[in-house]
């Protein structure tokens, strides 16, 4: 099986069809355009992808073309009965089974494909090793008095809900002889059922006469030439609920189903990137827009091409094809069928289809030969069928109840799956549904977000749900709508969000999280000042050889309020985003004050309301009328209490001259 390192991967993203196609001459984006097309070029390398011939273990269902992930916080927890044995050396070796409890989580934060981010220090070989397993405790005062309030701990506990589709199979690994091919297009054959549902592909025969998923032997991985040992440590001490303790090194499949797994936010168990679906999903998204994309710049065919192959190998070969629910995403390992289903948090590892829609619509706007009838055909059977499990499975109504990141995400997904389906007004509720429900409460009248500032790594979180509104706020800018100017419970816009960020000492998480989100506000709320091209030449010299630089151009958001400024305020502006370019700052922004003064007062900056003053009592944000307390991760909850404090915090005096 290939390996999958952390991808690094841009943010999910939409940009606009029409703007690619008409602005591929655009004079300051010459350098971000050209990044796209080497990356299209370079990412193309590494697919096909597709998650069952490169997967060795099987999906709870025991059906191979079902997505599976692990939940990357959820680490093993074995509390075994019998004292003074740890099994990670075998109960004859001794060892003294020391479980420790502290508040250790250094090491690099880097892009990781379950979540762009995540603290995993402890590679695979050194876990086998430690014995520190206990669930992660740390203040939120970690990060500054000002943004963090002291003493705030979230809760943590067990699943306990039951699935309401409990699978048949529990994980083993297949066997070698057991890995289908995928050298055979079988597009031209695929027949589609006449209500538009997505036909399930036929298993590949099994050599051995097994019921897929059963091993014909043991095909456990070894370490050093001895079997691989469980991802946890022993403990001591003896409770009344203890697990019996192995008589030999147990096997990791073995511990999938024997221990208990506690969530430890923020901290990525290395063992779930042995599960190559998350890194490759996040790949083949990620090298499917960026081919789209140069194809819609450059009209070569190889770029079109890419992108249906790697369609055919992801969505549509039977041999190969993803089934179109996410059952198993992000599972939490454990014992009791309970533990035999994914978790709602496993729809937001499919967030990257927003970019695989928008690259389809690119090539279908632009005739690409490449996007066939059949194709397309198949592509909306496919959708029609996710679109239905998001709304009616039990994890997607799951999701549809949160109120942080997760829905954020998951309405991205939601509504660029109606939008590829002609669903137009479907995709326009989804995302209207948003902006006056949940988004509500996600924005505090500071520009804080207390559902993403609660969590071990608040800066990342932040950029993240921002991340996530800024895609709605620019799939409805595709469909006509302007969703840059709604405001939350407390008066707050996206830009308010972005400000907040700005302001925030990131201590030892990543800035560039922020970055294309800089730029994201800038091409939509206009930048008359300067301060977000500033921030970008301070912070990333070269930002302007990213490709978020291409796709974030105010001409691409015609319905936002740049977007929509007078025409010789955007070739004025678009003047000055050179002139900063080349170094004149100060000579940029001194002629545009004047033009966007009008605007400013409207729509830009922060609104001087009742909100913006502080004015507005904080009341319990809606997601606890039906409950005390909400869940942010799988076993992770907060209560009103824990976050009103993020919202108490006053917003930045501001000057209305300064507008």
């Amino acid at each position: 099986m290939p390996t999958y390192p952390p991808t690094s991967s841009d943010p999910n993203d939409w940009v606009s069809v029409n703007y690619v196609l008409q602005q591929a001459s655009a004079g300051n984006t010459g350098a971000a355009k050209q990044s796209i097309v080497n990356k299209a070029g370079t990412t193309a390398k590494d697919g096909p992808w597709n998650i069952v011939t490169n997967n060795n273990i099987v999906p709870p269902s025991g059906n191979v073309h079902d997505y599976l992930s692990w939940a990357p916080y959820h680490w093993p927890d074995c509390n075994w009965c019998s004292k003074g044995t740890n099994h990670l050396g075998g109960p004859n070796q001794g060892g003294n089974g020391t479980s420790l409890d502290g508040d250790d989580d250094s090491g690099n934060v880097g892009n990781d494909p379950y979540e762009n981010g995540g603290d995993d220090s402890d590679s695979a070989l050194e876990l086998s090793a430690l014995n520190n397993i206990a669930l992660l405790r740390r203040d939120f005062s970690g990060h500054g008095v000002s943004h963090r309030p002291a003493h705030r701990r979230m809760m943590r506990r067990k699943r306990d809900h039951p699935p309401q589709e409990p699978p048949t199979f529990a994980p083993v690994r297949r066997q070698d002889s057991e890995t289908p091919s995928a050298t055979v297009n079988v597009l031209g054959d695929l027949s589609l059922p006449t209500d538009g549902s997505f036909p399930i592909p036929t298993l590949p025969p099994n050599p051995n006469g097994l019921p897929t998923g059963t091993a014909t032997k043991s095909s456990v991985k070894t370490l050093n030439g001895t079997p691989a040992p469980a991802q946890a440590a022993a403990k001591t001490q003896q409770t009344s609920k203890c697990t019996p303790s192995p008589t030999k090194s147990l096997a990791p499949s073995a511990t999938w189903t024997t221990c208990p797994y506690e969530v430890r936010d923020g901290k990525v168990n290395p063992d779930v990137r042995t599960i190559p679906d998350s890194p490759a999903v996040v790949a083949m998204t990620q090298s499917v827009l960026y081919n789209g994309v140069a194809y819609g710049i450059q009209k070569t065919r190889v770029y079109s091409q890419n992108v249906a192959k790697f369609i055919d190998a992801w969505f549509l070969t039977p041999a190969t094809a993803m089934n179109p629910n996410m059952n198993y995403g992000q599972q939490v390992r454990g014992p009791g069928k309970d533990h035999q289903i994914g978790t709602y948090t496993g729809v937001l590892d499919f967030r990257g289809l927003v970019k695989v829609v928008n690259a389809i619509q690119i090539l279908k706007v632009a005739a690409s030969p490449d996007w066939t009838a059949a194709r397309d055909k198949a592509m909306t059977a496919w959708m029609k069928s996710y679109v239905s499990w998001l709304e009616n499975s039990s994890l997607g109504k799951q999701v549809a109840s949160k109120a942080n990141n997760h829905y954020t995400f998951y309405v991205n997904q939601l509504a660029a799956a109606k939008m590829y389906v002609g669903d137009t007004k479907g995709a326009q509720a989804a995302l209207k549904s948003y902006f006056t429900d949940q988004y509500l409460d996600q924005v505090a009248a500071s520009g804080e977000q207390p559902f993403e500032a609660v969590r071990t790594r608040p800066y990342h979180y932040r950029c993240f749900n921002l991340e996530a509104m800024i895609t709605n706020a620019k799939l409805g800018d595709q469909l006509g709508m302007n969703f840059w100017t709604a405001k939350s419970k407390y008066g707050a816009t996206i830009q308010t969000a972005l400000d907040y960020v700005m302001g925030i000492d990131p201590d030892d998480e990543d800035i560039s999280d922020v970055f294309p989100h800089v730029a994201a506000v800038a091409a939509a709320y206009g930048d008359p000042k300067g301060k977000y091209a500033a921030f970008l030449k301070k912070q990333e010299s070269d930002f302007a050889s990213q490709p978020f630089w291409f796709y974030d151009q105010s001409s691409a958001l015609p319905n936002s309020p740049a977007g929509a400024t007078p025409a010789g305020a955007k070739v004025k502006h678009r003047r000055a985003a050179r002139d900063l370019l080349a170094g004149g700052a100060a000579n940029a922004t001194r002629g545009l004050a004047a033009d966007f003064a009008g605007a400013a007062q409207g729509t830009m900056g922060h609104v001087l309301d009742e909100a913006s003053s502080g004015s507005i009592p904080f009341e319990c944000p809606a997601v606890f009328q039906e409950a005390k307390e909400t869940e942010l991760e799988d076993g992770l909850f907060v209560t009103c209490d824990m976050l009103r404090p993020f919202y108490e915090i006053l917003p930045p005096a501001v000057d209305p001259g300064a507008l």
